[in-house]
């Protein structure tokens, strides 16, 4: 059975934010789920953008990912290893990003556009962000019961790390 989260509040977009900010972000990253629902490239643009304590640019960015360029930049590179061998996450992320009117994500942009479209970062004017509080994956994104009590999970055990 798949489940859609209720009306959530918007967090607040934040443009600065200090070193304790920044660590809470990355705690709401763990304990709302990103971590097991993003390919590597994806915790990386959280984390990136959460260190930051500011906004940054696209470009900014795109150098942190830990892709190869293609096309001489990292943005269209895939966001994915190995689509085989991730096939069940991918299938996963591809539903998330249906709920949100996205194509399949194959790519860094792709990524980057379903992280602000589901509410997680923001892009305005060049510019992207976090929000604070980070929404969890069940926040923004119909998931399965078994995906629901895996993130409770997670919340715990972030909840006991502090």
């Amino acid at each position: 059975m798949t489940t859609t989260p209720d009306e959530a509040q918007h967090p607040a977009r934040l443009t600065e934010w200090g070193p304790d900010a920044s660590d809470r972000m990355a705690r709401q990253h763990m304990a709302g789920g990103w971590l097991r629902a993003l390919p590597t490239a994806g915790v990386q643009i959280l984390g990136a953008v959460a260190s930051r304590c500011e906004t940054v640019t696209r470009a900014e960015l795109g150098r942190v990912l830990p892709v190869e360029p293609v096309d001489g930049g990292r943005w269209p590179a895939p966001c994915w290893f190995d689509l085989d061998e991730d096939a069940e996450r991918v299938a996963t992320l591809d539903r998330y990003a249906a709920a949100h009117d996205r194509g399949p994500v194959r790519t860094c942009a792709d990524l980057l556009d379903l992280l602000v479209a589901a509410g997680v970062l923001w892009d305005e004017d060049g510019r992207i962000g976090p929000v604070a509080p980070v929404p969890g994956v069940d926040e923004v994104f119909p998931v399965s019961n078994a995906e629901r009590a895996e993130i409770a999970r997670l919340r715990a055990l972030a909840g006991r790390l502090g």
